[in-house]
């Protein structure tokens, strides 16, 4: 696959899928003050499958790796929508991964009011083939840039806001990623960032 991909997707799915996270909740994990997250793991033809704990090794996620989290699976009329089965379409697509789980975490990262960061974890690697990143939403905030980087994990090579409807897909094995902190433009409202994060590895 290529090491990067950055497209969008259509307007109407991006409009579709975003009242969505307005029902995302709040989880008692480490970061889940500020990211509110659903997760499931879409199935080689389409399918949900029951398992809804994800895990990954401390040694691609220092934050909160090597901790079984549990979520709230994504609800049916978003899961089975046209904009979100496009989208992990898209994803097999551009990938080549048309046959595997794909691991599909629906995330709000929210200011309450000051600055937050969208990646607590730092520059790093998720611990997969193929990782993308499916802007949704953005609303009274600052930064989020994504920020990606190659053998010098330092100074990314690649820096760009992803507004309503981009999207951008990363060779996990060859590229890092993080993100710039998010702060609200008024801190009296609503401040959010919205966006599908999706993962695969080849079996």
């Amino acid at each position: 696959m290529h090491k990067l991909i950055l497209d969008e997707l259509p307007e109407e799915y991006v409009r579709h899928l975003q009242p969505s996270f307005e029902e995302l909740p709040h989880t008692n994990h480490k970061d889940g003050a500020f990211r509110l997250r659903r997760y499931s793991i879409v199935g080689a033809y389409g399918d949900r499958l029951e398992k809804t704990e994800f895990t990954q090794s401390s040694g691609y996620n220092e934050y909160q790796g090597d901790v079984t989290r549990k979520f709230d699976a994504i609800e049916d009329h978003v899961f089975f929508s046209e904009g979100f089965t496009h989208m992990v379409n898209l994803f097999r697509d551009v990938t080549g991964l048309h046959h595997e789980d794909i691991d599909a975490h629906q995330m709000r990262i929210s200011t309450n009011g000051k600055s937050v960061p969208v990646s607590p974890e730092g520059v790093h690697q998720d611990g997969f083939d193929a990782v993308g990143i499916f802007s949704i939403n953005r609303t009274n905030v600052l930064g989020g840039d994504a920020l990606l980087f190659s053998d010098n994990v330092e100074h990314p090579f690649f820096s760009q806001r992803l507004e309503p409807g981009d999207f951008v897909i990363i060779d996990d094995r060859k590229l890092w990623h993080s993100a710039k902190t998010i702060a609200p433009v008024n801190k009296e409202d609503p401040a959010h960032m919205d966006a599908f994060i999706l993962t695969a590895s080849r079996v």
